[in-house]
């Protein structure tokens, strides 16, 4: 929109700003009604849910734990499948959870038109976000996937197989590309969050001990220990 600081503008703007006031007003009460309403339809919800009323939700298939944030204007959908997040997981803006697909492989019927068998895992599978992940901007997590516990989803992925825990992931499909941290971290972060029974198990914690791990910062030495070392 191109704006100009000629007449009429200069004349219309105080009045202007108020007319948008009242209008932001208006929306934030419609948001306020649509929030209370959608929230009681959720299948599960923890404490401390943010959610932006203007996003696409299936809420009676959607069960959200404790401290979630879901951002800006996300798509959460499962027709039939469930869509579990855990606690203390963050969305960037404009994220889309996709659980459910469609068949394809039937001859002579249109895929609208397929049906298919009340809790059929194989084509209607849902999703699994686990506690204290970082899902980016505009990332897209599809059908039978499981994001692990601490794992981060970068920017505009697309993840279509699952995330080991304190994984990052990015990438279109989504790939790995590290831990966060060394598996010893990795531990100590668990100790310090987790009681025993919740902990990752050894088994769990070997599983990742393929994955790539962060490259320790370079030591360099500051200009007066160089000095000095002369």
């Amino acid at each position: 929109m191109r704006v100009s600081t000629s007449r009429p503008a200069a004349i219309l703007g105080p009045a202007l700003m108020v007319l948008d006031r009242l209008l932001c007003t208006g929306t934030r009460t419609r948001r306020a009604i649509r929030g209370l309403a959608l929230a009681g339809r959720f299948a599960a919800r923890g404490d401390n849910f943010t959610f932006d009323p203007d996003g696409v939700y299936t809420c009676e298939t959607i069960e959200v734990g404790h401290n979630v944030d879901l951002g800006y204007r996300p798509i959460l959908m499962a027709a039939r499948a469930r869509i579990r997040i855990g606690d203390n997981v963050m969305f960037g803006p404009e994220v889309t959870v996709r659980g459910g697909n469609h068949r394809i492989d039937q001859v002579g019927v249109p895929m609208i038109a397929v049906d298919k068998e009340p809790g059929d895992e194989t084509h209607d599978r849902g999703v699994v976000i686990g506690d204290d992940v970082w899902v980016g901007t505009r990332a897209v997590i599809l059908h039978g996937v499981t994001i692990g516990r601490g794992a981060v989803i970068g920017a505009g992925a697309v993840v279509t197989r699952s995330v080991p825990p304190y994984a990052v992931a990015a990438g279109n499909p989504a790939r790995v590309i590290r831990l966060r941290w060394p598996l010893n971290t990795i531990r100590d972060h668990e100790r310090q969050l987790y009681p025993p029974e919740r902990r990752l198990t050894p088994a769990e914690l070997a599983g990742l001990a393929d994955l790539p791990v962060p490259r320790p910062a370079p030591v360099t030495k500051s200009l007066t220990t160089g000095l000095q070392a002369r």
